[in-house]
């Protein structure tokens, strides 16, 4: 009998996979051919969770080798004021009805807060609401530019395209005037948020009043013409379809081609708590790794993506590192207080020293590095310059 099994095993034309379908998509994988609408929608819905994980893991191999990635960072939501009603958000607060939730930083103690517990980091990264009175140049180039006299080893990652777009509005700036403006401050990277789901019926249920799909992506690929890096997201779990999924990255795709310059991609899981979308529930960890799997092979030029603990938590993260994640995000100082997810009821803390990263990674078979915001390495007991006889 085993005599027969081990025969069967090398019989040419047997498949590996448990479902056939994804022999056909390795194929494509391995020709670097990308993976289409239905090759998308085949990984979403296959039986086959350990043969997607094998796929997604190959490819990200390709990418980075052995390599997980993570950042230390600080962490800050700015203002927690905004008027872009998205029916998913649980963050957002209307000052003239909820005064004593209201958050609104002045930039002296954005500042101040950002180095309380030194200037061992390599990331700012900061992201606020729709807020007339605090997101305009006036207080936010001024800013930049004394985080860049303070500790010119830390990576600005700031603002969404959301962010941008309305700032540029208020201003009455085009997208490249912003965008000049803000990288003449210091901008190094915008992070990926405000994509949400890019398939304008989703959309206009989800956050009518938020940049539209398309001026999204003319923000990250006018970033990328003016040498200032982004990430991207997805929000998943909430009332799209699998087909807006598949939709969304491929848009990503293409948006990469015609204006290189995306670091990461990184899901984020619906959270219900305080929000209108409340019915869509939780995703499930069985969801949460198969975007990550997915993801990571209908991207083939983006470079990472990134398991997020703070929003699926350390343990589905780290489990990720097999279905195609490379990175774990940040640290966040130990005195940070992340609002967005926390506000949605995310059960995740907000705070994992870099020795716990360092551990979990290693724990799933990967090496761990030490990065900034555009995945320049640095040694795990890097020490910035400020902190060797200067103060911040």
């Amino acid at each position: 009998m085993a005599g027969n099994q081990r025969a069967e095993e090398k019989e040419p034309g047997m498949t590996p996979f448990a479902d056939a379908a994804l022999s056909a998509i390795e194929a494509k994988l391995d020709s670097g051919t990308s993976l289409s609408l239905e090759d998308g929608l085949a990984l979403y819905r296959t039986p086959d969770l350990h043969g997607l994980g094998r796929l997604a893991r190959k490819q990200k191999e390709r990418k980075s080798g052995k390599k997980v990635f993570y950042v230390l960072n600080r962490y800050i939501n700015s203002t927690n004021v905004c008027y872009a009603g998205c029916k998913f958000c649980s963050f957002a607060v209307d000052e003239f009805k909820e005064r004593e939730r209201v958050v609104r930083m002045p930039a002296d103690v954005v500042f101040t807060k950002t180095f309380e517990t030194g200037a061992n980091f390599n990331q700012i990264h900061i992201v606020g609401g729709h807020d007339p009175r605090q997101l305009s140049l006036d207080y936010w180039l001024p800013l930049m530019r004394r985080f860049k006299e303070a500790a010119p080893h830390v990576q600005l990652s700031l603002f969404t395209a959301a962010e941008i777009d309305y700032m540029a509005k208020r201003h009455r700036l085009s997208y490249p005037e912003i965008v000049a403006k803000l990288k003449e401050a210091g901008l190094d990277n915008v992070n990926g948020g405000g994509a949400e789901i890019f398939a304008e019926a989703t959309r206009a249920k989800i956050c009518p009043n938020k940049v539209s799909s398309d001026n999204w992506l003319a923000i990250h690929e006018e970033l990328h013409r003016q040498g200032v890096a982004s990430n991207a997201t997805m929000l998943y779990g909430q009332i799209e379809s699998l087909e807006d999924r598949v939709d969304h990255l491929m848009r990503l795709r293409a948006s990469q081609e015609r204006s290189p310059g995306y670091n990461a991609f990184i899901p984020l899981a619906f959270h219900p708590d305080g929000n209108e979308l409340n019915d869509c529930g939780w995703t499930s960890g069985l969801d949460d790794v198969r975007t990550f799997a997915v993801a990571r092979l209908m991207l083939d030029n983006f470079d990472h993506v990134k398991a997020y603990w703070m929003i699926q938590g350390l343990k589905v993260c780290q489990v990720a590192l097999q279905f195609g994640a490379d990175d774990m995000d940040g640290t966040h100082g130990s005195t940070d207080e992340e609002m967005i997810y926390h506000s949605a009821g995310t059960r995740s803390g907000q705070y994992v020293d870099d020795r716990e990263f360092r551990r979990l990674i290693e724990d799933a078979g990967y090496v761990p590095v030490r990065r900034n915001s555009t995945y320049q390495e640095f040694a795990w007991d890097w020490t910035p310059q400020v902190l060797q006889g200067t103060t911040a």
